[in-house]
């Protein structure tokens, strides 16, 4: 089992300052200065893996790049950029080993389960955040994420 989880609730308010140019914020912006939010990464075999104040766009970007280098057969990762934390997927056949490089258990799913989570996940959080914040949903950075979710043609 593999799993990546929102929490909503727990996303931090952008400044005024922040809102007002929502639209028109470069893509590195909205990454690494908006939206941070807690978030956690789940297997059977490491169990819940908290990561609380993580900005929620860079991690999207990064586990759509995973799944983008998953589907290709290739090995992805989400590094954090305020940290050098990182986590592994390496595909084998239809398995993705998930390691961390911060805890030696390993965890396991299969491709597709890989996929829908990513898919699933990315799609929360932009869906939450367009929702909450409309003028997002103007700024190149969304259209060039939705496009990133629409890729995966999830089974």
């Amino acid at each position: 089992m593999f799993d990546i989880t929102f929490v909503p609730d727990s996303m931090r308010e952008p400044t005024d300052k922040q809102l007002a140019k929502l639209e028109r914020a470069s893509e590195n912006d909205l990454r690494y200065g908006y939206f941070e939010t807690d978030l956690s990464v789940n297997t059977d075999e490491f169990g819940d893996e908290p990561l609380p104040g993580t900005p929620a766009l860079d991690f999207v970007f990064c586990v759509l790049l995973a799944a983008r280098d998953i589907r290709q057969g290739n090995p992805g990762r989400i590094s954090f950029t305020e940290n050098d934390l990182l986590v592994h997927f390496t595909p084998d056949g239809d398995t993705v080993t998930v390691t961390r490089s911060w805890d030696p258990v390993s965890g396991h799913c299969t491709v597709t389960e890989f996929l829908v989570v990513a898919s699933r996940f990315s799609r929360e959080v932009l869906d939450f955040i367009a929702l909450r914040y409309p003028a997002f949903q103007g700024n190149p950075a969304h259209r060039k994420l939705v496009g990133m979710v629409g890729e995966l043609k999830v089974p």
